[in-house]
């Protein structure tokens, strides 16, 4: 690893007489394919602003699919019960015992 100090040794100084006389600078101007990609982006946004605008607007779901969601829960609740009707009295000790005396 190199000693910093020797580093900094190295660099040269800018006199500040020189750096007061320079003027001027660089601009960017935009090309045509920045204008594109800005175009690209601006759509994608605007796209993702509207599908965001529909999923707020109602939950993201349509009233169609909520009443068919409600119709297949409710059936599997029934089939649900019905299953758990058959399982209990299908166990022998649910009925009365028999007795028998003799």
């Amino acid at each position: 690893m190199s000693n910093p100090k020797s580093n900094q040794a190295q660099l040269q100084t800018i006199d500040p007489a020189a750096l007061a006389q320079v003027s001027g600078g660089t601009t960017t101007t935009t090309s045509a394919g920045g204008d594109q990609v800005l175009t690209a982006l601006t759509g994608i946004l605007n796209s993702l602003q509207s599908l965001a605008g529909q999923q707020s607007n109602n939950g993201g779901m349509n009233p169609q699919e909520m009443m068919m969601l409600m119709m297949v829960m409710e059936q599997r609740n029934q089939q649900q019960q019905a299953a758990a009707a058959a399982a209990t009295s299908a166990w022998p000790w649910s009925q009365q015992p028999i007795v028998r005396y003799y």
